[in-house]
C-alpha cells in the first residue's frame, strides 16, 4: 500500500517539475523572442529611477531571464552615461533619487560621472519624493547635489543628518548561551572579531571609527558646498535635518517644489520630446568586436573565498580563487590584449585565496607583458587590498574603504553550550596538535602559541608585500596593523596612485597599454555571464539552490545587518561596521 503511495507520489512530482521546466522555458523563449532594441529619437532624455538596483556583476542564473527588468550592471550605467555625453539625440538626463542602495563610493563615481557628463552642456534634472527614509539621505542628496536643478515633491523631507556607523557587539549574548569565543589579531586595529570577543567597543576601536566618520563626511560636506554654493553653514544644516522641501528651498539645497507629472510637463515645455528609460538605453550600445585593441576587464566583487564558484539559481557575490585563477588563464589567451583593468569590490576573505589570486595576477603580467590597472570600488580591504598589489597603478574613490592591512583568526568554542545541554564529548588524540581547531575545548597554551604564529607569518607576508609592491619606506606599523584608510588617506599614504574610478582606470590602461586616444577598442569582461544553454543544462541537472535570503527579507528580518556577522568566518576579513549615510 505505501510503497504504491509512494510511486504515486514519486510520479506526480516528476510531472510537476517536467510542466515546470516546461513553463519556464516558455517564459524564456517568449523573453528572447521579445527583446528589441528601442529605437533614439532627436532631442530625448534619459531616465533613471536610483531605487532600482545596479549590480557590479551581471546575473549568471537562469531567473535573470525570467525578470520583469533586468538589473542594469554598474559598469554598464557608468559607460552609458559617458556615451550619451557625445550622442547628439540625447538632450539631458533626468534622475529620481529617493533611496539608494549604494555603497558611499560607488555614489561618488556615478556623481563624478554625472559631473562630466554635464560638461556636453546637456542638462541634468534631479527628482525627490523625499532623499532618503527620513534620516540617512546624506548618500541620496549627495549625488543629487551634482544635477543642475533638484526638485521636490511636496511635503517630504531631505534627510541630510550627518553619519552614523554602528557595530554590533554579542559577547554578552554568547556568555548566556554558554559560547566563547577565542580569536587573534595582528594588531590593535584589526577589530572585526571584537564583536565576538568584546562587551562594548574599546577606545582604540572607537576613535578610529569616529576618525573614519569624519574623513567620510568631509568628503560629503566639501562637494555639496561646492555643488550647491550653500548660504548656510554645513554642520548647520546636518544639525537641523531632517529638512522640509520647504526649508531645502529658502537654503538652497533644492531649486523648486514640484510634483513629478508636473516636472514632466516642464521639460516637454522646454523642448524635450522623448523620455528613454536608461536600462533600455544602455541594452542597445553594443561593444566594439573585431581585431582591435582589446582591454580585459576582471570584475572581482564580494567576500573572497577558496575554491570555484558554486552554480546556483540565485548565486551570492564570491570571488572564489580557483574560479578567477581559470578567468586569468583564459586573458592570457585573448588575441592583441594591451591591457588589463582588475575592478575589485571586496572587504577581505580567505588569506589563502587572495594570495592566489596575487599570484596569477604578477604571473599574467609577467607572461602577457601588459600593464595591470586596478579600480578600487566601495571595499578593497584586508585580501581586497592583498589583491590591487598585484597593480601597477591603484585607482580609489575618495570614499572607498581600503587599507585593514592585518590578520586574524580562532574559532567559537561551545564547551560551554554543551555543558548546559547536558551533552558530553569525548576525544582521542593521535598527535600532540590534532585538535587545535576542536570547537570543543579552548587552546591550550602550546596550541595558543602555533596558532599566533602562524597569525605572525600570514602578517610579515602581507606587509612585506605592501612595501615590496607600492615601495614604501615608511615605518609599516604607521599604515598597517588593520587600519582602515579612505581612499583619499590611502593616497596620502602611499597605498594607492589616484584618485578615481573605473573609466579613470581603463584610460590609464589605454595609456599605458600605448593605445593611442581616438583608436576604437575592445572590451572583454570577465567572468563572463552564462550562455542560455549553460544556465539551462545546469537547471536541468538539478545542481541550482534558491537561496531563502529573499524570503527571509519578506518576512522582516534585518539581513543587512545579519550579513555583518558573515564577514566573521575570514581570516583576514574588513570589520563587520555598518556605514548610515
Amino acid at each position: 500500500m505505501w510503497s504504491k503511495i509512494k510511486n504515486s507520489v514519486r510520479t506526480l512530482c516528476l510531472i510537476l517539475g517536467a510542466l515546470t521546466l516546461v513553463c519556464l522555458l516558455g517564459l524564456i523563449c517568449f523573453a528572447y523572442i521579445n527583446s528589441n532594441t528601442i529605437n533614439i529619437e532627436d532631442d530625448t532624455y534619459l531616465t533613471i529611477d536610483f531605487s532600482k538596483p545596479l549590480v557590479e556583476t551581471e546575473d549568471t542564473s537562469i531567473l535573470a531571464d525570467l525578470a520583469d527588468e533586468t538589473p542594469l550592471q554598474y559598469t554598464k550605467l557608468l559607460q552609458s552615461i559617458e556615451f550619451a555625453a557625445t550622442d547628439d539625440k540625447i538632450t539631458g538626463l533626468v534622475a529620481k533619487i529617493n533611496v539608494v542602495d549604494l555603497e558611499p563610493a560607488q555614489v561618488q563615481e556615478i556623481a563624478q560621472t554625472i559631473a562630466k557628463f554635464k560638461t556636453s552642456g546637456k542638462k541634468t534634472i534631479a527628482f525627490s519624493q523625499g532623499f532618503g527614509p527620513f534620516g540617512h539621505g546624506n548618500s541620496e542628496y549627495y549625488l543629487a547635489s551634482f544635477f543642475d536643478k533638484i526638485y521636490m515633491q511636496p511635503h517630504t523631507y531631505i534627510g541630510l543628518t550627518g553619519i552614523s556607523i554602528e557595530i554590533p557587539f554579542i559577547k554578552n549574548f554568547l556568555d548566556k548561551i554558554g559560547l566563547d569565543s577565542e580569536f587573534y589579531a595582528r594588531y590593535e586595529y584589526k577589530n572585526a572579531m571584537a564583536s565576538l570577543t568584546d562587551a562594548k567597543i574599546s577606545k582604540v576601536y572607537a576613535k578610529e571609527m569616529e576618525e573614519f566618520g569624519k574623513a567620510m563626511l568631509a568628503e560629503i560636506k566639501s562637494d555639496i558646498v561646492r555643488n550647491r554654493h550653500l548660504n548656510d553653514t554645513f554642520e548647520n544644516i546636518i544639525n537641523t535635518a531632517p529638512l522640509t522641501a520647504e526649508d531645502g528651498v529658502k537654503l538652497s539645497l533644492i531649486d523648486g517644489i514640484m510634483y513629478q507629472s508636473q516636472l514632466e510637463k516642464q521639460l516637454k515645455q522646454d523642448g524635450a520630446q522623448h523620455f528613454v528609460d536608461m536600462n533600455d538605453y544602455a541594452a542597445g550600445l553594443y561593444p566594439n568586436s573585431g581585431d582591435l585593441p582589446t582591454v580585459a576587464v576582471l570584475n572581482l566583487n564580494g567576500e573572497i573565498k577558496d575554491g570555484k564558484t558554486e552554480d546556483s539559481l540565485d548565486s551570492g557575490n564570491v570571488i572564489a580563487g580557483a574560479s578567477v585563477v581559470e578567468d586569468i588563464e583564459k586573458i592570457k589567451e585573448l588575441p592583441n590584449l594591451k591591457a588589463v583593468v582588475v575592478k575589485i569590490n571586496s572587504p577581505g576573505g580567505s588569506y589563502n585565496a587572495a594570495d592566489e589570486i596575487y599570484f596569477a595576477l604578477k604571473q599574467l603580467k609577467q607572461e602577457t607583458n601588459v600593464p595591470l590597472i586596478v579600480s578600487q570600488s566601495s571595499y578593497a580591504a584586508s585580501g581586497g587590498y592583498y589583491i590591487s598589489l598585484a597593480g601597477d597603478y591603484i585607482f580609489a574613490e575618495p570614499m572607498t574603504v581600503t587599507g585593514s592591512i592585518g590578520v586574524l583568526g580562532g574559532k567559537m568554542v561551545f564547551a560551554g553550550l554543551w555543558k548546559k545541554l547536558g551533552i558530553n564529548w569525548s576525544q582521542i588524540v593521535l598527535g600532540d596538535n590534532a585538535g587545535i581547531l576542536s570547537i570543543n575545548h579552548n587552546f591550550s597554551a602550546k596550541e595558543k602559541q602555533i596558532f599566533n604564529r602562524s597569525l605572525d607569518d600570514v602578517y610579515q607576508d602581507f606587509t612585506a608585500k605592501v612595501a615590496e609592491n607600492r615601495k614604501l619606506t615608511k615605518p609599516m606599523d604607521k599604515i598597517a596593523r588593520g587600519r582602515v584608510w579612505t581612499g583619499r588617506q590611502a593616497l596620502k599614504l602611499g597605498l594607492v596612485d589616484e584618485l578615481g574610478g573605473y573609466s579613470d582606470a581603463v584610460i590609464k590602461a589605454l595609456e599605458l597599454g600605448n593605445v593611442g586616444k581616438n583608436q576604437d577598442i575592445k572590451i572583454v569582461t570577465y567572468p563572463k555571464a552564462k550562455s542560455f544553454t549553460e544556465k539551462l543544462s545546469s537547471l536541468i541537472a538539478g545542481t541550482g539552490t534558491i537561496k531563502a535570503e529573499k524570503i527571509i527579507e519578506q518576512s522582516g528580518v534585518d539581513i543587512v545587518n545579519l550579513k555583518l556577522f558573515k564577514r566573521l568566518q575570514y581570516d583576514t576579513v574588513m570589520l563587520p561596521i555598518k556605514i548610515n549615510m
